[in-house]
């Protein structure tokens, strides 16, 4: 059957790697003539870490501020307060260091910025919502948003979505962002940093894009272009994650993991992701989990969800992840058991009288609605919920 569609590119410059972050840094602001450079870190890197000193060092008199009152999840009080530091320093370029929820606080906070947003609700005015054909509204769209540089130091592949989400904590739902330019401008990829990132979380993030390969491959907008890197984005997990002290993880691994992660956003919001994706997001938001233990909970229970329309994807996934005769669903689940993170909702703190808000929060999403096996009712969640409970 012919396939119909379409596969937007990114607007993205480049990916840098093998070099040290600072001086990738000021080489990006020589670049773009940057005069007002903000730094956004998360607060352990900044303070604890030093990580932030090498970008201090680089830019020198043209860094105005480094900001580092970072939540998990975005909510949308801390997007607020960075709202205003932008409109306080007037930046025009701003160098991120961090993981998804760093990255995630920039692309909403400029697009806040962009919309001269003054308060909470003013900001979730700004989500996007779905309507009755299943398709993404986006209320305001600016022709263009101050632009964010990022330093990864998870797998969480943030750096490569136009969308960005953000938790309202007054109707504690996770909300999704979105704009051309949310992806970051430029990516700086530096190796040896990431040894400062504890291994749990390192491993953790890399299940968030590990869903992200596995819901592109499965996806209802997959084409061979979008599969070839996310199942090779598989095949470089299953060879380069592993548990232990992240400080004497071999630098080639490390890199070859951020390799992974480039591969692994090939689809993302450019063939819409599933269920793994839309319930995770309000299991993260209202049980508080981070995301990439969300995946480890659900992406299994997804799995064996759709398994009847899969068909000989399943089996891909599968002999991606080095399982060959196995099914998706245990591939994944041996991958989480070897990294030894949680394989269940009940492992990873969640609990079963939080499910029916997690259903009622789930069932708008963009991605439940493109699940590849239809979901129209807050009962099919529920099953899939309690597949996730326990294992």
């Amino acid at each position: 059957m012919i396939k119909n569609g379409e596969y937007f590119f990114l607007d993205q410059e480049r990916v840098i790697f093998g070099r040290e972050a600072g001086e990738a840094a000021a080489s990006e602001i020589e670049k773009r003539g940057a005069s007002r450079v903000l730094v956004v870190s998360s607060p352990t890197l900044n303070r604890s870490l030093g990580a932030t000193e090498c970008l201090r060092q680089r830019i020198g008199e043209r860094l105005v501020d480094v900001y580092d009152e970072i939540a998990p999840h975005a909510p949308l009080d801390n997007i607020l307060q960075l709202r205003r530091v932008l409109q306080r320093e007037k930046p025009d370029l701003i160098i991120s260091i961090g993981g998804g929820s760093v990255i995630d606080t920039v692309k909403v906070a400029t697009l806040a910025d962009a919309a001269d947003a003054k308060s909470t609700e003013e900001i979730a005015a700004l989500r996007v919502t779905v309507n009755e054909q299943g398709e993404q509204v986006a209320p305001f769209q600016p022709d263009a948003l101050l632009r964010q540089v990022s330093i990864p130091t998870t797998l969480s592949g943030a750096e490569f979505g136009t969308i960005g989400g953000a938790v309202d904590r007054q109707r504690n739902i996770k909300d999704i962002y979105t704009h051309p330019q949310m992806c970051s401008a430029s990516i700086i990829y530096d190796a040896q940093l990431c040894r400062l990132t504890p291994n749990e979380l390192w491993v953790a993030t890399a299940m968030r894009a590990v869903d992200h390969a596995i819901e592109t491959v499965l996806s209802t907008g997959a084409t061979p272009y979008t599969d070839g890197p996310a199942l090779h984005a598989l095949k470089l997990f299953g060879r380069s994650l592993q548990r232990g002290n992240q400080q004497d993880m071999s630098l080639e691994a490390i890199q070859e993991c951020q390799f992974a992660v480039w591969s692994a956003t090939i689809g993302l919001m450019r063939a819409p992701y599933g269920a793994s994706h839309g319930i995770g997001h309000q299991v993260g938001a209202i049980a508080g989990v981070q995301h990439g233990i969300c995946s480890c909970a659900m992406l299994p229970a997804v799995l064996r969800y759709n398994a009847e329309v899969s068909g000989e994807r399943d089996a891909w996934i599968a002999e991606a992840l080095g399982a060959q005769g196995s099914s998706a669903a245990d591939a994944v689940l041996a991958l989480v058991r070897r990294l030894g993170l949680p394989d269940s909702l009940k492992a990873a703190g969640a609990r079963k009288d939080q499910f029916e808000q997690i259903a009622t929060g789930a069932l708008p999403s963009y991605f439940v609605r493109n699940n590849p096996r239809p979901i129209s009712s807050e009962s099919q969640i529920m099953e899939i919920l309690n597949m996730a409970w326990e294992t």
